[in-house]
């Protein structure tokens, strides 16, 4: 027999707009909370230039993506044990 798990998967992109126009990805962050409400959090740097350069504003995104995070881990780690 199989065991399907149920998750909550979280993703958010982190760009610049170039001067040409076009839009640069230069980061990507993933989280995921498993139904035990188990968290998992990571990121990938995709340009390391342009994220060096933007230093100050992925730190911001990285937290805030954080906590939205383990927001949602306390949520379901709280439904598990009730």
């Amino acid at each position: 027999m199989a065991q399907i798990d149920k998750t909550t998967q979280f993703n958010q992109q982190l760009s610049i707009i170039a001067e040409d126009g076009g839009t640069v990805i230069y980061a990507n962050l993933n989280g995921a909370v498993d139904e035990q409400g188990i968290p998992s959090i990571g990121y990938n740097v995709s340009d390391g230039v342009i994220y060096r350069e933007h230093l100050s504003d992925f730190r911001t995104a990285w937290s805030a993506f954080q906590d939205t995070v383990f927001a949602e881990s306390d949520k379901v780690a709280s439904a598990v044990t009730e």
